[in-house]
């Protein structure tokens, strides 16, 4: 495992857009009353924002960064370096961050680079972001994180419908050398990288006729989900989450000399409530500063650490300084924990797009 300390680097905002469009998981069709209230008991997810047909993910990011630059008042010019952490591009290539790029009209001189990474991706984005930013060669970054799985994800897959949301979010980064330390471990448990896995249309399983129209049908709703085409196994993301999470953040805060009962905030990736819950009580964590954004929301990937700062405790990362810890985990099978300590930064609301 990876443990590493960035200096001189200073978060200075975070924003979030989510889709205006809400599905509540009590109108999921394919649930009975009784099956869906039992799934909104154990996951903690009532309803999910998620985008019509043709909104992407970099829309919505691009409507982030916009929220969050009025309250900065960033100029263009002076922004060198993007970052984009996602999986599902608008494109097969270009990579989003070279379109977002041009979208805002940013310098030839900006450096671009995009991470590919699902759940724990603003926790490994952040560090890279910050690392570059830390010899003061780059004074200014802005890094967007976010996915549209309700346009990838299968309609009838029971597993994963209820779970999903949209979200695109912006976090804005400065070189500071009176900034407090950052401090990471990513981890990496690669032989159950099967447990989420899309296989079908890149290299090594390129689609024929026949996987085209199923993997079709299946996105469209009209064939059915079936264990051998399941792109989630439940049981063994589950168990990676309540094992490794817990121990990374102890030995996180072993190896930082940190009092987790003296910090603000422990900001998890909102896999769901269950999952939550047993990871705060493993970690002797007291449920309110556990923030949960699964009700309004439900999992939005590599978004969901920052959407849930935004919309769960917004005011009070504006307001004031704010310690705290947090862990993205999932797709890999990998995790990353951090520990940043932010002063009034800009956090507005959550914005519609």
């Amino acid at each position: 495992m990876a443990f590493f300390s960035v200096n001189n680097v200073a978060i200075r905002g975070i924003s979030a857009c989510v889709p205006p469009k809400v599905e509540e998981n009590r109108d999921i069709p394919f649930y009975s009353p009784e099956e869906a209230e039992q799934i909104i008991k154990s996951t903690g997810i009532e309803r999910k924002h998620v985008v019509e047909p043709g909104v992407t993910n970099l829309d919505l990011c691009e409507k982030a960064f916009y929220a969050l630059n009025e309250k900065l008042g960033w100029e263009l010019d002076s922004i060198d370096a993007v970052f984009y952490a996602t999986q599902t591009e608008d494109y097969v290539t270009p990579p989003n961050v070279f379109v977002i790029h041009d979208r805002l009209n940013l310098s030839e001189n900006c450096l671009a680079l995009d991470i590919n990474h699902g759940c724990p991706g603003w926790v490994v984005g952040l560090s890279a972001v910050a690392s570059m930013l830390s010899a003061g060669c780059i004074k200014r970054a802005v890094f967007f994180a976010g996915d549209n799985c309700s346009s990838v994800n299968y309609k009838l897959n029971r597993e994963t419908r209820p779970l999903m949301g949209d979200c695109g979010t912006c976090t804005a980064l400065e070189y500071d050398v009176n900034a407090k330390t950052m401090n990471f471990q990513i981890g990496t448990d690669s032989k159950d990288h099967n447990a989420l896995i899309r296989k079908y249309g890149r290299s090594k399983y390129p689609h024929t006729e026949e996987t085209f129209k199923k993997e079709l049908g299946m996105l469209l709703g009209s064939v059915p989900i079936t264990i051998e085409n399941s792109d989630m196994d439940g049981a063994s993301v589950f168990s990676f989450g309540i094992s490794k999470v817990p121990k990374s953040i102890k030995d996180f805060c072993a190896r930082f000399n940190l009092d987790i009962g003296s910090l603000d905030k422990v900001v998890l990736h909102q896999a769901n409530q269950f999952m939550l819950d047993k990871i705060a009580k493993k970690i002797g964590v007291d449920k309110e500063r556990v923030p949960s954004s699964l009700r309004n929301y439900g999992n939005t990937s590599c978004a969901s650490i920052p959407l849930t700062i935004v919309s769960e405790c917004g005011n009070e990362y504006a307001s004031k300084e704010m310690n705290t810890i947090g862990c993205g985990f999932g797709t890999g099978l990998s995790w990353g924990t951090f520990h940043i300590v932010t002063d009034k930064i800009a956090c507005p609301e959550v914005v519609l797009y």
